[in-house]
């Protein structure tokens, strides 16, 4: 957002502007790129911090952003999909992971990144960094309404096809998502944003007490049949142990609170995830 400042008069124009007036104008001409997780229909600061981006990149004109301002419309969506376009990234118009890396080293004047992994930095200082992740939206979710995050629930997606996993979570009709998935070989993709609600837990209870378990969870289908007999891969081992070490840094969320869809779904027995042969005491470790 541009600030107009008062006109300067003659006898204080020189040829080096104040060091104060110079300081406040490069703080109004900032432009930062929001969080990533936002799609057509969305509202809000975020998005009209996304239409500035757009705006300074010329991408958007400041006509078309003032129509608007704060609205995920088509003329936001149009100008997301020919910056995808222009970056060699998927033309989805969703602004996720890959595009808000892209506009955030466009807007430094970096080179953009290619399609494939990003590997976004932890909000704050810690142990674990949050692992390289592919970002493979689905639209199935909807608002957390206000809750906090304070648990993780770990699933099996009771197959050994990641590829068919990936895309059943991602079909509409399917009405299931997960926000991360980690394949057989380790590999980490994210569905659905951390702040959004995803469809993984169903009816459950978090230690005895009913409760909307995906308004307060991060939901992570590991592929794997769930038989108890199919062993979890040293891949998928070390991409959980990242993941699960980062989310729980991240939210402060207790080790108590890290459970499997078992724990948590009613009735009791209803399910069996992570699987019964899961090394629950490796990833513990690995996190505490």
């Amino acid at each position: 957002m541009s600030v107009r400042l008062p006109p300067v008069s003659t006898a204080t124009t020189s040829r080096t502007a104040p060091a104060a007036l110079t300081r406040t104008a490069a703080a109004a001409a900032t432009v930062t790129a929001p969080p990533a997780g936002l799609r057509k229909g969305d509202e809000g600061p975020k998005v009209k911090q996304l239409q500035d981006a757009l705006v300074k990149l010329g991408y958007m004109t400041k006509a078309q952003v003032a129509t608007g301002p704060g609205t995920f419309g088509m003329k936001t969506e149009a100008a997301v999909k020919k910056f995808q376009a222009d970056k060699k990234l998927p033309t989805t118009g969703y602004y996720g992971d890959l595009t808000h890396a892209a506009l955030k080293k466009a807007l430094a004047g970096s080179k953009p990144p290619v399609d494939g992994p990003t590997k976004p930095p932890p909000s704050t200082p810690g142990t674990f960094k949050k692992p390289p992740v592919v970002s493979a939206p689905s639209p199935n979710y909807n608002e957390r309404g206000g809750k906090d995050i304070d648990t993780i629930v770990l699933h099996h997606t009771a197959s050994n096809n990641g590829a068919a996993d990936l895309a059943w979570m991602r079909n509409p009709k399917s009405e299931v998502s997960a926000h991360y998935m980690i394949d057989r070989d380790g590999k980490v993709y994210q569905l659905v944003n951390d702040q959004k609600r995803a469809w993984h837990a169903g009816k459950g209870e978090l230690h005895g007490v009913p409760s909307d378990i995906n308004g307060r969870s991060i939901g992570i289908e590991i592929v794997n049949l769930g038989d108890g007999k199919t062993p979890f891969t040293d891949a998928q081992y070390k991409s959980l142990t990242q993941l699960t070490g980062y989310l729980k840094q991240e939210y402060k969320v207790p080790m108590k609170n890290i459970v499997g869809h078992a724990d948590v779904a009613v009735p009791k027995g209803r399910k069996n995830d992570p699987a019964p042969n899961f090394d629950w005491n490796r990833l513990r470790k690995g996190i505490s």
